[in-house]
C-alpha cells in the first residue's frame, strides 16, 4: 500500500525483524530480505524494534523499491 506524507510517497511492508544494527535494520518479508536504513523508518520506531518481531514497516516507497520489497 502506498500512502502520502508531506508530500512524499511511503509504502507499507510486513516483515520480520532479523538483525539490528546502530545504522540499519535487516528484515525479511517472506521473499527477500533488505537492509533498511534506521533514518529512513517512518514507523515504528526504530527504538522499539527486537530480533524476531513481525512489523509493518512505513518507509519511502524509492527505498522499498530499490530494496526489492515492492
Amino acid at each position: 500500500m502506498t500512502r502520502i506524507l508531506e508530500s512524499k510517497e511511503f509504502c507499507e511492508i510486513a516483515c520480520q525483524v532479523r538483525v539490528i544494527t546502530d545504522r540499519a535494520i535487516l528484515v525479511h518479508d517472506g521473499t527477500r530480505e533488505a537492509w533498511i536504513p534506521r533514518s529512513q523508518i517512518e514507523d515504528p520506531d526504530p527504538d522499539d524494534l527486537e530480533i524476531g518481531q513481525h512489523i509493518t514497516l512505513l518507509i519511502p516507497e524509492w527505498i522499498a523499491k530499490e530494496k526489492g520489497l515492492i
